[in-house]
């Protein structure tokens, strides 16, 4: 068994460090020789801190071009990035290579589910929180879980976990992912822009001053959900994103991490998203849509 990541990023990272430290065989899939050659200069190991223990794990690196086989993939790039991804390397896939997708936002999944039909294929999230300090170089924020659920009969057919993953030492469960797919949408579509717009993190969504406008983003969100046919939590997505918050009070959102370095943001699969729903079912969003307009602005003058 051998896992390729495909988004070499802190989460790509954080996932071929755990393959890795469960004794499977990883490769970093890199976008240049010069990435490929950052790696080399560290001996060809990620390094992962966890509070003051650091782990080294050995990974190799193949340049997305190159021609080997792939029997086993997990894509971690941007969601906007997922189909360009996925087709660079469409021919390198073996016939019943296993695909994981665990990515933010919502819709991407199924699209890839219809072009890659022929595979098995996975959808998962994960609460895991991570920084990357320098290149493959990674800080574990926060341990957290990952959920994982077929998007294919291929994959039900393989089992409720791709090759390996019951290995992992984080705790990994089998899972409804569409339930899960849209949980995650919502707990990011309510705490990401605002924490990125604000250029604060999490837990500071707590103070008493931004409740009404994280209530009024939440009912919104809850709304759309459930014209979509989806049942989010048992208990208020209010309260959830509360708990979330205070929970990772230190961690900066993904989207804030964005911002911070200049790149594009996953708004458009996130918050977009709801906008766009909302909108197929004749309903009002406008403070989803204030913060899409507002952070696509942003991004635009960065």
């Amino acid at each position: 068994m051998h896992w390729h990541i495909l988004g070499a990023g802190a989460i790509g990272g954080l996932f071929a460090a755990r393959l890795g430290l469960a004794g499977i065989d990883v490769s970093l899939l890199l976008r240049s020789p010069q990435r490929r050659e950052q790696l080399k200069q560290q001996a060809n190991r990620l390094s992962l801190q966890d509070g003051d223990r650091v782990e080294e794990v050995p990974v190799s690196a193949e340049l997305i071009d190159d021609q080997g086989p792939i029997s086993h993939l997990l894509v971690t790039t941007k969601a906007y990035d997922s189909a360009a991804a996925m087709e660079s390397i469409a021919s390198r896939l073996q016939p019943g290579a296993q695909i994981l997708l665990l990515q933010n936002g919502y819709g991407h999944q199924q699209q890839i589910a219809q072009t890659f039909a022929n595979w098995p294929l996975w959808a998962g999230i994960t609460t895991s929180g991570v920084r990357r300090l320098a290149p493959f170089q990674l800080k574990l924020a926060g341990e957290g879980e990952t959920r994982i659920g077929p998007l294919n009969q291929a994959a039900a057919l393989c089992g409720a976990l791709p090759d390996g993953w019951h290995r992992l030492k984080h705790r990994v469960i089998a899972t409804d992912i569409e339930r899960a797919l849209w949980q995650k949408l919502a707990i990011n579509a309510a705490i990401n822009p605002l924490t990125a717009l604000l250029d604060r993190p999490n837990g500071d969504l707590l103070e008493a001053q931004y409740r009404p406008q994280l209530t009024a983003l939440c009912q919104e969100i809850e709304a759309v959900a459930s014209a979509c046919g989806q049942s989010l939590f048992d208990n208020p997505l209010l309260d959830q994103v509360l708990k979330i918050a205070e929970d990772t009070a230190e961690n900066r959102s993904s989207m804030l991490e964005d911002f911070s370095a200049g790149r594009r943001t996953e708004i458009d699969q996130i918050t977009g998203f709801i906008c766009a729903e909302a909108d197929r079912h004749g309903l009002e969003t406008p403070v989803n849509r204030e913060l899409l307009n507002a952070v696509v602005y942003r991004q635009g003058r960065a």
